[in-house]
């Protein structure tokens, strides 16, 4: 295995606005296949229901939503990064005009399953 070591350069504010972005877009992602797994684990009911199968797609859900949950962190810690960084210049971190307001997880999604 050969490793190439490439030279290592800071992310531009709006690379960090970027990644922030995405990362909460696979936050969403995830909790939508928490509920995804919660309903298929609700629905398996009768004898025909492999007594194992509910249990283990109850853990995977918590799983999924224990890893939104530090994917919005991470987020969080990127955008508050940026905020206290701006842009490198002593300019303002909004200068992009790309600054998006953070609202918090959850919020306005409505029924969107």
């Amino acid at each position: 295995m050969v490793t190439e070591l490439l030279p290592r350069t800071m992310p531009t504010p709006a690379g960090l606005l970027d990644r922030a972005v995405a990362l909460r877009a696979d936050a969403d992602l995830l909790d939508g296949y928490a509920r995804r797994l919660l309903a298929t684990a609700a629905a398996l009911t009768g004898p025909a229901a492999p007594e194992w199968s509910r249990p283990a797609l109850e853990r995977q859900a918590a799983a999924c939503r224990a890893s939104a949950r530090q994917l919005r962190t991470a987020a969080a810690a990127l955008l508050a990064h940026r905020r206290a960084t701006g842009t490198g210049r002593g300019g303002s971190p909004a200068r992009d005009g790309r600054d998006v307001a953070w609202t918090e997880p959850g919020a306005g999604r409505g029924a969107r399953g």
